[in-house]
């Protein structure tokens, strides 16, 4: 056959089959609808039906790229979203090339490990293949479970769409689950569970989850490939992620999807999802537009995290409005405070060595440092809050938002603290002997020429001017705008 028109029902349906899958993989039918139209002769009959059927089996499997497992059948819910449906068969439909829909989610899963795993393994093709199948096919099975459609996109990268947000994300988090555990394989050459036994360790992951916006467009290319605003957003959330938590399993979604799963979910059909929390992180910038993005907690061990939220939101907000005069600082201290009495294992190594510092101890410099910016010694409680921020970094089990945002505010106020030493010291170099009295001012012009000297005086004169309050909430107000601490992604 050269041509359909030469069809006729003494025709085999084997050598029609031929033909119309010859059409396709040329990529002369790439749509049901030119297959349906240059068909058209097979229409109407049972046999043309199941003809039809088989010849658009192939166009999935062939055209329609991360699409191809999507069937009205096993993939109900995502099949009405992304499908044009064929009125007259039920089986059959093509893809919708330009979504903007409200009941699109997708989620971005990166392994983390798997590139060193490889390279220990380059000559162990056994355990690579195993990896490989896992990510391959039990991926793909485990999110069909629960109606996701899911396949790796390149390297260790997983990439998942979904109708339903909680479905999205009870597939992430039991994949986490499932390849957190280390797990010892019998494989025979043939792939059976049987013969020597092979040890995969385990793998923490990291997942972006985004969707739920009416106005957020998802692409499928030509090709059945996915791009636009929902993914790239996905992938800057894993990103993001995985720079938090290089080491442990995360999972940061926007604040769209956070609302769709904190309206609730079946406990039996999302287990995973049953104890989970949503920890508010605040807007993170993306190459210009700004998110709020919310923390999965869904590990027993980290619901502790839960408890610094209203410490975290009250900083956001203090922020958010520039009041960088005294409440920044304040806010600041009180999430130190909070972290200090939250984290479960609070203990922190001196530089040089010696005892470690305990909770009490680093909540005693913390009352200290307030009660100098309490005193006007700004200065002083600057450096002071420089320090705890340090020594909060070499602190294990931190949580990573929290101390983002504290190197921040820590990175702020010493520039306001540097701006403020020079307008007070304008002050005193403009008159000393209002500042420091007649013969302290005397002996400031000759000290001047003994630095050691000099810088002790300058500083006791800094603590002198009357209108240190006043210079410092000048200052602070003006470096407010510059100071606006705001999280970047870097992706």
């Amino acid at each position: 056959m050269k041509d359909i028109s030469e069809y006729s029902p003494t025709f085999s349906p084997y050598e029609t089959l031929i033909h119309l899958e010859d059409k396709i993989m040329s990529g002369e039918l790439k749509t049901f609808q030119a297959l349906k139209s240059y068909a058209a002769v097979l229409v109407g009959s049972q046999r043309g039906k199941v003809m039809l059927k088989r010849a658009f089996d192939l166009q999935r499997q062939l055209h329609w790229g991360f699409f191809r497992d999507l069937q009205p059948a096993t993939f109900p819910a995502l099949w009405s979203q992304v499908v044009l449906p064929d009125p007259d068969f039920d089986f059959a439909g093509d893809l919708k090339g330009y979504m903007s829909i409200p009941d699109v989610y997708v989620g971005i899963l990166d392994i983390h490990g798997y590139t060193h795993f490889c390279r220990e393994n380059r000559n162990n093709m056994s355990r690579l293949d195993l990896l490989d199948r896992m990510l391959h096919e039990e991926v793909r099975a485990m999110a069909a479970r629960q109606g996701v459609l899911a396949r790796r996109a390149r390297g260790d990268e997983i990439l998942m769409l979904s109708a339903s947000a909680s479905d999205l994300a009870e597939t992430a988090l039991a994949l986490m689950d499932h390849f957190s555990k280390p797990r010892r394989v019998s494989l025979a050459k043939d792939g059976k569970a049987q013969g020597n036994d092979m040890l995969l360790p385990p793998f923490q992951l990291s997942a972006g989850l985004a969707g739920g916006q009416k106005y957020t467009p998802l692409v499928v290319t030509r090709d059945g490939d996915l791009s636009g605003d929902i993914v790239n957003t996905a992938a800057r959330l894993q990103a993001r992620a995985t720079r938090l938590s290089p080491h442990r399993n995360r999972m940061l979604i926007t604040s769209h999807v956070q609302q769709k799963l904190a309206a609730g979910n079946n406990p039996r059909q999302h287990p995973h999802l049953a104890d989970a929390k949503y920890l508010n992180t605040g807007s993170v910038s993306f190459k210009g537009t700004s998110l709020l993005v919310f923390d999965a907690v869904f590990v027993k061990t980290e619901a502790w995290r839960l408890d610094i939220q209203q410490s975290l939101e009250d900083l956001y907000s203090s922020l958010e409005k520039g009041m960088w005069r005294s409440k920044v600082l304040e806010d600041a201290l009180a999430l130190i405070i909070k972290l200090a009495k939250c984290v479960p294992t609070f203990s922190i190594q001196r530089e040089g060595g010696g005892p470690q510092i305990d909770a009490m101890e680093f909540l005693g410099m913390t009352r200290k440092t307030a009660e100098a910016f309490a005193a006007d010694r700004f200065e002083e409680a600057i450096e002071a809050f420089n320090e705890l921020v340090n020594l909060l970094s070499a602190l294990e089990g931190i949580d990573e938002v929290a101390l983002e945002y504290l190197k921040g505010i820590a990175e702020g106020y010493a520039s306001i603290a540097e701006a403020f030493a020079s307008k007070v010291e304008s002050e005193i170099f403009a008159n000393p002997g209002a500042v420091l009295g007649a013969q302290a001012s005397s002996s400031f012009e000759t000290l001047k020429k003994h630095s050691e000297l000099y810088a002790g005086l300058l500083v006791k004169a800094r603590l002198s001017v009357k209108s240190r309050k006043a210079s410092w909430y000048n200052v602070a107000d003006e470096c407010a705008p510059a100071n606006g601490v705001r999280i970047e992604s870097r992706k």
